[in-house]
């Protein structure tokens, strides 16, 4: 039976980074991924990083390698249709380099893949799909059906972006809710360009947001409704652009074209119990959030950096124990717990179109441009999660 110091299941960038993270600290890791070599690079979707998480690339010596293909985020103007209410959010204001920033998928995975590729710390099986986890008094096993060796090792890490994998786990329970939301995910040209100015819009058929990703072009995430969304997505690109312009209004000018629509659904999945040791789930495997404030992935490479600090505060021979899983579900449960209930409140506020609401919440943004305390608790929540 071979033997890995730890094993990480999911290479996607939360599971790469904790390897990098790692790495640092001459620990080694083996990271399994279902998905082929190189088949991430390609994903172009759009994520939006914080600025911790900058800071955290930043250490790893991968920022660097991205900064031509980043686009920061400068301010962020915030609006409700039909509504006089409006915020605006600016990284001068609070003495950050940028509030945020914009970056494929596809792109942060190679930088991350290259990047594990110099150290001999770092292995990576593709095509690896888990078959069945045992959880023993001092380690994890971990079977697969397309390898004929099983693996173990004293600290098994779920880090594959909430697949099945969490089903295999014993003492392991997901409560997952469905918020009756989807998602609809493209890029857009506009008259007017980004200029490094992030967008949300508040409008009866669900939020809207717009992230600058690149000089010419916007990221679109439009949430609501699911047969709002499926409608939307039914439309040529034409009526589509239509639509998006009269909900969205005139800040950007008309919109002139627009990528292929990928719509998904929305899926609030919280971790409610855990084995006691030897198995930590991490990222979306542990906590799935609505995409509004754009918080999900940030939270994960968080869970990652927490995770690498306790280990490294850890004694070698207590990492993995029962003392240790606890002591890091508890690091990360209150900020987790925050960041959920912020962004199902603003799930609530604003996809309620209740006339007398509607009023409220445009005096509530015309307000909240000229109350600094508020102001700058989003700013440090959007940058840190706090």
């Amino acid at each position: 039976m071979k033997k890995s110091e730890y094993l990480i299941v999911g290479a996607g960038p939360v599971g790469l980074i904790l390897s990098l993270l790692l790495a640092k600290q001459n620990k080694a890791s083996h990271l399994l991924e279902a998905r082929k070599k190189n088949d991430a690079h390609s994903d172009k979707r759009a994520l939006a990083l914080s600025y911790g998480t900058k800071l955290i690339l930043e250490n790893l010596g991968i920022w660097r390698l991205l900064e031509k293909k980043i686009t920061s985020i400068q301010s962020i103007h915030t609006s409700q249709k039909n509504s006089f209410g409006r915020t605006l959010l600016s990284s001068d204001e609070y003495n950050l380099p940028a509030l945020g920033y914009v970056l494929s998928y596809g792109d942060l995975s190679k930088a991350l893949e290259d990047e594990i590729s110099k150290s001999s710390l770092i292995k990576v099986s593709y095509e690896f799909k888990v078959s069945a986890i045992k959880n023993k008094k001092d380690k994890s096993i971990l079977y697969s059906l397309t390898k004929n060796l099983p693996l173990e090792a004293p600290l098994l890490i779920l880090a594959d972006g909430g697949k099945n994998t969490t089903d295999l786990i014993e003492n392991l329970k997901r409560k997952e809710t469905s918020y009756n939301h989807t998602a609809l995910v493209t890029k857009v040209i506009s008259e007017i360009p980004p200029n490094n100015v992030a967008y949300e819009r508040f409008t009866s058929m669900g939020p809207i947001a717009l992230l600058p990703n690149g000089p010419e072009e916007f990221s679109l995430v439009w949430t609501g409704k699911d047969k709002d969304i499926q409608a939307l997505a039914e439309n040529k690109k034409n009526i589509f652009l239509e639509k998006l312009h009269e909900h969205f209004g005139d800040r950007v000018g008309r919109f002139l074209d627009c990528k292929e629509f990928i719509t998904f659904p929305l899926k609030k999945i919280v971790l409610e119990d855990f084995p006691k040791s030897n198995i930590v789930v991490i990222g979306n495997s542990a906590q799935t959030m609505h995409p509004v404030a754009g918080q999900g992935f940030n939270t994960g490479i968080r869970d990652a950096y927490a995770l690498s600090k306790l280990m490294n505060e850890t004694e070698l021979a207590h990492i993995g124990s029962e003392p240790f899983v606890n002591q890091y579900y508890a690091s990360r449960k209150l900020e987790t717990k925050k960041t959920l209930f912020f962004t199902d409140s603003l799930v609530s506020i604003f996809s309620n179109d209740l006339v007398g609401l509607s009023i409220t919440r445009g005096f509530s943004l015309s307000l909240l441009d000229n109350f600094k305390p508020i102001k700058k608790f989003l700013v440090n929540k959007m940058s840190f999660g706090r």
